[in-house]
């Protein structure tokens, strides 16, 4: 914020750091490990009297000087200048906060200089016992320049206690200091073999180039084991969130760590090969590979180390955007354009949407670029980013470092977060805007028969749910394509009867003209006083979608005499938009799960949780791992419920919207249709904001002891409520808002939300519910959830069969519909509006 920014794209993110310093410390360590096998090598050679073993140390000293000086000297600078052009605000943190250890540093490494000058220079002038000496001397500075190094760079991984008291020494003397000197001092050793097997291949004399073979594969193997046993204390010894981080947080570890073993075996058996079975047959080409897979294994472990540091460039101090975490707070109340410094001049007067792509641009290069590129080599934007749309793109910083915890927030007003996902989905990616899957228009089915004057019996039916929506395909099932249809059976009397015994009700469903309807019967449930049935209900007619198929229900006594037929909507929807977030594209027609969401959907949860549902042969079923008590399955005490899961981690993504930018985004158009939302209302009206809502569902799974709940509940903030002690535990499914929360005694709503008061039980769902008299249930005057009367014409079908008009069965002195006689006191519940 407080710099300008080196405007990088192809070769940005962090790419020429990459680069450079890779290259330097591979150099680095080999100056300290070779300059104690240059001088243990001179040693041998005066004790053996082997002038070829001598020459090949003053030629390999030429070497080390011309690759450890001339090129690390350089490569340092260059270091200095990309960290301090690219990170500039831990740069300086650094330079401040150990200026005389960084200037100890130079001390050393000018002594590295002055000795290693000598050391090659006077060879055949100084005298052995001296020129001895200056090789000692050579490789303490060169040792020493390696521990103070080791001291500034294990501070920006593991700072410990300086973070609270701000000394020289707590940073310094950092929780990961020795185990880092221990194993950095023998990967010297490693660097020194690797690069000795390199100029041991031109040692012309064959008695003496065996033993510099074998001496160097000693210092490769005994290295690489040691380096093995140093490297499990230098990750054991990091603090609890580090060591999470590179353990189980990070996925780009778990390849890193692969390559980790892979290099290092590969190492040791192509030391043991050079020194065993091919010392004769010797060549610089296989030298050199040697060499590269011993890098491979230290650069392995350096990726693995710095994912440790995620997402800081020093530890809960600079984020790797180069931001002061301590001035988050700030920048997130006034804006990162207005606290940067070096914002373009277009944006000057503020963000218009004529400059909305410049100050999009501008919030890329400043909060993303240090670690992805455009195009380019290191962490490709566009291709870690292609599957989301704008509002995708915004959910995703909206979670931003909060579950996968190796990025930074996105730091900033909710204005700018929208800019930049508008500049990378729209701008880099190309993407329109997404339109929301539309629900097709239908036009109501024609009236069951009913003669009010003649008909014995009126038949009502209403579905458990407001929409059984669902995801599934070949691949993955979330939800089944289902919905629970029940209905009552009541004979017309002016004091009705409800009707259990010898009468059977069936259901039929006209899925497809191409294919039979589907049948069934629905079961009594005696203590219920209703029949209901579990259906799998398709939301397809003639070819096409269509989420509101009509149910025929068929009531016939024993003698199979149609006593009453009626007809309703269940609702049932695989239009979910998913797809919004997770690739791929609503299906063309216009519902249906792509192939491509699945997967990357499965990917997603892999890359979070470390499954491997992806690999996974066969269908996978969410349930497995998840209890849903919809689908009847229990018995995952250890993992949260289905909803509990997928709301709680959504509601990390999706917070701070409102119902059409959560609820609707995801679920079904179909799922409101009734009287609420011809009243205004929305989803967050009964089950509160996403936040609030997955907060109520975690709470419960934290009292059930799921491990998970308390990770996933410390990274969400209610809305609603003041705080989450605030929000009471429900269970999907069976803790549900209560109507009589708005509808005190059965009144006109006084209060505009329902949220955070849920029914005991199952049985006091408004779908089960039974009124004052235990007879009816509420389903059957009101219809569905979610479609309550009136709601739209293809949901109105009963009660205009019953009543030829839009409203609850019975309401307005309608009560003729069953008891054949109008009724002067409301005896199913108060307020019925009997006049």
């Amino acid at each position: 914020m407080e710099y300008p920014i080196w405007q990088l794209t192809t070769l940005g993110g962090g790419f020429w750091i990459a680069v450079i310093a890779t290259l330097h410390v591979y150099v680095a360590h080999f100056a300290v490990g070779g300059g104690l096998f240059l001088v243990l090598t001179e040693r041998a050679a005066y004790k053996s009297n082997n002038i070829h073993l001598l020459e090949y140390a003053k030629k390999h000293t030429r070497f080390f000087l011309l690759l450890t000086m001339a090129f690390g000297g350089v490569s340092g600078v260059a270091i200095w200048l990309t960290v301090a052009l690219l990170a500039p605000e831990a740069t300086i943190t650094l330079i401040h906060q150990f200026v005389f250890g960084w200037a100890a540093e130079w001390v050393c490494f000018l002594g590295e200089i002055v000795a290693l000058i000598i050391y090659y220079y006077a060879w055949d002038s100084m005298d052995r016992r001296d020129h001895m000496i200056v090789g000692w001397l050579y490789f303490l500075f060169g040792w020493l320049s390696l521990f103070l190094i080791n001291g500034i760079i294990g501070f920006m991984l593991t700072p410990g206690q300086w973070i609270e008291t701000k000394s020289f020494w707590d940073g310094f003397f950092n929780p990961s200091f020795w185990p880092s000197l221990v194993f950095r001092s023998f990967f010297s050793a490693v660097c020194a073999g690797l690069f000795g097997f390199v100029t041991a291949t031109r040692i012309k004399d064959e008695a003496t180039r065996l033993r510099a073979v074998r001496v160097c594969s000693a210092w490769t193997v005994l290295g690489v084991l040691a380096v093995f046993l140093s490297g499990w204390w230098y990750v054991a010894a990091m603090p609890p969130e580090q060591y999470e981080m590179i353990v189980s947080k990070s996925n780009r570890v778990s390849d890193f760590m692969r390559y980790f073993w892979i290099f290092g075996a590969a190492t040791l058996v192509g030391g043991l090969l050079l020194a065993v079975k091919t010392p004769r047959r010797m060549s610089f080409a296989l030298a050199l590979v040697v060499l590269v897979v011993g890098q491979g294994l230290f650069g392995s472990f350096e990726f693995i180390r710095e994912a440790g540091r995620k997402p800081y460039l020093i530890w809960d101090t600079v984020y790797s955007s180069s931001i002061l975490k301590a001035r988050v707070p700030v920048i997130n109340q006034n804006g990162a354009i207005a606290s940067a410094k070096w914002a373009p001049p277009e944006l000057a007067d503020g963000v218009t949407e004529e400059n909305a792509k410049i100050a999009g641009a501008f919030l890329f290069q400043l909060e993303c670029s240090a670690c992805h590129s455009i195009h380019g080599p290191m962490n490709e934007i566009t291709s870690r980013t292609a599957q989301y749309d704008v509002d995708g793109m915004d959910a995703f910083l909206t979670g931003m470092g909060k579950l996968n915890k190796y990025m930074p927030p996105f730091i900033g007003t909710s204005e700018e977060r929208m800019l930049l996902a508008r500049y990378i989905a729209e701008d880099l990616n190309g993407h329109a805007p997404a339109e929301s899957a539309e629900m097709p228009e239908m036009a109501e089915p024609p009236a069951a028969p009913f003669d009010p004057d003649t008909s014995e019996y009126v038949l009502v039916g209403w579905c458990a749910r407001g929409t059984g929506f669902f995801a599934q395909n070949d691949k993955w099932t979330l939800l089944p394509p289902s919905n629970v249809i029940r209905a009552q059976l009541v004979l017309r009397d002016p004091s009705p009867e409800r009707v259990m015994d010898g009468v059977t009700i069936t259901y039929s469903i006209q899925a497809d003209q191409d294919s039979p309807a589907l049948t069934g019967t629905l079961e009594a449930d005696t203590d219920a006083g209703r029949f209901e049935a579990d259906v799998s209900i398709p939301p397809y007619a003639k070819g096409e979608y269509n989420p509101l198929p009509v149910v025929t229900l068929t009531a016939k006594d024993d003698s199979g005499a149609v006593l009453a037929t009626t007809m309703l909507v269940a609702p049932t929807s695989d239009q979910m938009g998913c797809y919004n977030c997770h690739s791929g594209e609503m299906m063309q027609d216009g519902s249906g799960m792509a192939s491509a969401t699945v997967e990357n959907i499965l990917a997603t949860h892999d890359r979070m949780n470390s499954t491997k549902l992806a690999q996974t042969k066969g269908v996978v079923q969410c349930v497995s791992c998840h209890d849903d008590s919809i689908q009847g399955v229990e018995g995952n005490a250890d993992r949260p419920n289905l909803s509990a899961a997928i709301h709680g981690v959504h509601a990390v993504y999706m917070a701070g919207r409102e119902a059409d930018g959560s609820c609707l985004k995801c679920h079904p158009q179909s799922t409101l249709r009734g009287q609420h939302e011809l009243l205004g209302f929305t989803c967050t009206d009964c089950h509160g904001e996403i936040e609030d809502m997955a907060v109520s569902l975690l709470k419960a799974e934290r009292e059930r002891g799921v491990p998970a709940a308390d990770m996933l509940l410390a990274r969400i903030t209610p809305r609603t409520m003041t705080n989450a002690e605030a929000i009471k535990p429900r269970a999907p499914w069976v803790n549900q808002p209560d109507c009589l929360t708005c509808h005190v005694d059965f009144a006109p709503p006084e209060i505009d939300s329902a949220f955070n008061v849920w029914t005991e039980d199952a049985d006091g769902l408004f779908s089960a519910r039974r009124d004052d008299m235990d007879a009816m249930s509420c389903g059957a005057c009101h219809g569905s959830p979610h479609a309550v009367y009136p709601a739209s014409p293809r949901d109105n079908m009963q009660p205009m069969q019953y009543m030829g008009e839009a409203q609850a069965l019975g309401a307005n002195g309608t009560c003729t519909v069953c008891h054949v006689e109008s009724m002067e006191d409301p005896v199913h519940h108060p307020g019925m509006g009997l006049d």
